[in-house]
């Protein structure tokens, strides 16, 4: 649904199963302007994968949008300056269209703006 929704809209997208899959494909030299990352995936969360991802300075200026359908909490998320939205599900598809397109329009000011959804 989201793939499909910002494809409509655009951008060009490309969806992993899970965080692992993701970043290999990072360490193979993908380099997406922004990254939707769910906290609940299969096998490496996406916390970890935040944290893991923002080890590698090549990789500091990917915006970080996460989705997440549980209460927001310390140990959930990462650290407030490794992600630039937090937005929370349900969610419209229109806020979240329009959330992409904010973070991709900024994507070369600082990484320090936060948005909540929800």
């Amino acid at each position: 649904m989201i793939k499909i929704a910002l494809n409509d809209e655009g951008h060009s997208v490309v969806a992993f199963n899970n965080c692992s899959q993701a970043y290999t494909e990072l360490e193979k030299g993908l380099k997406p302007a922004l990254m939707l990352v769910d906290l609940k995936m299969p096998g490496m969360s996406g916390k970890d994968f935040i944290v893991k991802m923002r080890l590698n300075p090549l990789w500091n200026d990917i915006r970080v949008a996460i989705i997440t359908g549980s209460i927001p909490s310390d140990e959930l998320l990462p650290p407030k300056d490794a992600y630039q939205a937090l937005i929370i599900k349900p969610f419209d598809l229109q806020d979240l269209i329009n959330t992409v397109e904010e973070l991709i329009l900024v994507q070369n000011g600082p990484l320090s703006c936060h948005r909540q959804n929800g």
